[in-house]
């Protein structure tokens, strides 16, 4: 008669820390998410920041917002080439101080892809908001992105022309952050 090895007290230790461990971890991000403070307890469902009205209007081929763990982006079909249009909305959920330092960074260091001399505050936004633009690709296009904070939740939203119309980008950007403010609910 064989009789089964016997696990190693090593392997029963791991057996019992791993699980151990783990829950731990999950008990400590629970803890961590919930002892936020600030308005936002939970991530809102970033598609419907924007109406679908202001999305064909800005881009009129869309077809839906296509939406992942922190954004939503709607843009127009790939047929339409290199430079299509296309809004981007990015959200971070954080407590009430990073996203002051967040915001305040983007703000004010010189972030890689994005103008410095055209940054602008935007006044009736959240907490508080600016504009700013990617160096467009003459007569191809042009990106307004306006980003701002409302208590714990940091919003970014970039609108992408097809053309580019500066004005045209900077107010379709301050029309859609103006709408997704509104529509944010904590």
């Amino acid at each position: 008669m064989t009789t089964s090895p016997k696990p190693s007290p090593r392997a029963v230790i791991v057996l019992i820390a791993l699980p151990l461990i783990a829950l731990a971890a999950f008990g400590a991000w629970r803890w961590w998410d919930r002892a936020q403070d600030g308005e936002f307890s939970a991530d809102p469902k970033f598609c419907g920041l924007v109406t679908p009205e202001t999305i064909h209007r800005l881009v009129p081929e869309s077809y839906g917002g296509r939406e992942d763990v922190a954004s939503c982006t709607w843009s127009a079909p790939r047929e339409k080439g290199k430079y299509r249009a296309n809004v981007h909305l990015f959200a971070s959920r954080l407590n009430v101080e990073l996203a002051r330092k967040d915001i305040k960074q983007q703000r004010t260091d010189d972030v890689l892809g994005w103008e410095t001399d055209t940054r602008e505050e935007v006044l009736g936004i959240g907490d508080e908001a600016f504009l700013r633009f990617q160096p467009p690709t003459p007569g191809k296009s042009i990106t307004a992105q306006v980003v701002f904070r409302r208590s714990n939740m940091v919003i970014s939203l970039a609108y992408a022309r097809s053309d580019d119309d500066r004005q045209a980008a900077r107010a379709g950007a301050i029309d859609a952050a103006r709408e997704a403010a509104a529509l944010l609910k904590p």
